[in-house]
């Protein structure tokens, strides 16, 4: 059967095939169920909203298989969130860093493009698949007016969710990915937010990646959550290229040597036949 005929159920596409007969296509869903309570049906409605209109057109989402009763069926984030895989690995490299911000920043913006504002921006509504890909999730307190806040360290004190609301709780995201921990960790809420309200922030001088960003994102110096990426995706690019530079330069190093090389080796046999003649 093709797949451009098969009518696939909202979430799953033919990477979840298992396999087909002549009446069905069976299909595999590695699932949880996330329900809620009568108080909190509002949430529900409100996430289960915002999935449908996110769609499946990008894979920095957790994917959205529908709903069951008062529960929505969500991808198993098998690797956890951000915030509990860095918990468990202590040492994470930096390749991997870079990646969930690139694809974090990329996520954030998709859902900006979709008039969505998340609403709790933070390493524990960010999860991961089997191959530690970003997936955002959490939408029950999104878009406008969101339902729920950020935390201190994520906040931008005195102000409306927005653009600006929400950068700002990117960047607070982006320090925790590169340093393992919140800004202002061992401080009170009250203490963070007055710190952010009087323009004081953590020191970032060593943070390995992405210090512009952050103070640009903590200081609302981004309009659009598209001018961040742009930085971002410049950063990663701009640290990945020495090494391929060093790449390539051994690379022609070695190119250098091979004819040498090879004319050492080919001189091998006529020596141990001049030792011979001897």
């Amino acid at each position: 059967m093709q797949e451009s005929v098969i009518q696939w159920p909202l979430g799953l596409d033919v990477k979840d095939l298992v396999g087909a007969g002549i009446t069905a296509i069976v299909a595999r869903l590695d699932a949880v169920v996330k329900f809620f309570g009568p108080p909190e049906l509002h949430f529900f409605e409100r996430e289960k909203l915002i999935y449908q209109g996110l769609g499946r057109d990008h894979s920095g989402i957790v994917r959205y298989f529908g709903v069951l009763e008062n529960a929505i069926m969500l991808q198993f984030a098998s690797q956890t969130s951000i915030r509990q895989y860095v918990a468990r690995q202590k040492q994470v490299p930096l390749s991997l860093r870079l990646r969930w911000v690139e694809q974090l920043s990329d996520a954030v913006r998709f859902i900006h493009s979709k008039g969505v504002f998340h609403g709790d921006i933070s390493c524990n509504n960010v999860f991961h698949d089997d191959n530690l890909d970003v997936k955002l999730g959490d939408f029950a307190g999104s878009a406008i007016p969101p339902l729920v806040c950020y935390g201190a360290s994520h906040e931008l004190p005195g102000k409306d969710i927005s653009t600006k609301t929400e950068l700002f709780a990117l960047g607070s995201t982006i320090y925790e990915i590169m340093t393992g921990s919140k800004p202002y960790k061992d401080l009170p809420d009250h203490e963070v937010s007055a710190a952010f309200s009087e323009g004081r922030y953590p020191d970032l001088e060593s943070v390995s990646a992405f210090r512009n960003t952050i103070m640009r994102c903590w200081r609302q110096s981004y309009a659009t959550t598209e001018e961040a990426l742009r930085d971002v995706k410049l950063e990663v690019a701009t640290i990945k290229e020495p090494r391929i530079s060093r790449f390539y330069a051994l690379l022609s190093h070695q190119l250098v040597l091979l004819p040498f090389l090879l004319t050492a080796v080919s001189l091998v046999p006529f020596v141990g036949w001049v030792r011979r003649r001897r």
